[in-house]
């Protein structure tokens, strides 16, 4: 089985007006970055596209970066002694 992971910054969908209990809210002005959902539905493709594992959003410039996993594993290590 292969998993792939979407680590995604700001998204503007209608979480935040859910969240906040508000009936309007507007990412412009709010925040100083924001990818919208079409934005963020472009990188899941581009992530599902690729050979890469991780599709991550720097959250420093806002960058789409796709990776390799991020951690290593122990294959055929034992937690025995």
């Amino acid at each position: 089985m292969k998993a792939k992971v979407l680590a995604p910054a700001a998204t503007e969908t209608e979480f935040a007006k859910h969240a906040l209990n508000k009936d309007d809210f507007q990412y412009e002005g709010a925040l100083p970055k924001y990818h919208t959902s079409k934005e963020m539905a472009g990188f899941l493709l581009d992530l599902h596209d690729s050979e890469k594992t991780v599709g991550i959003v720097d959250g420093h410039t806002y960058e789409f970066q796709l990776k390799d996993p991020l951690f290593n594993y122990a294959a055929g290590s034992s937690t025995r002694d």
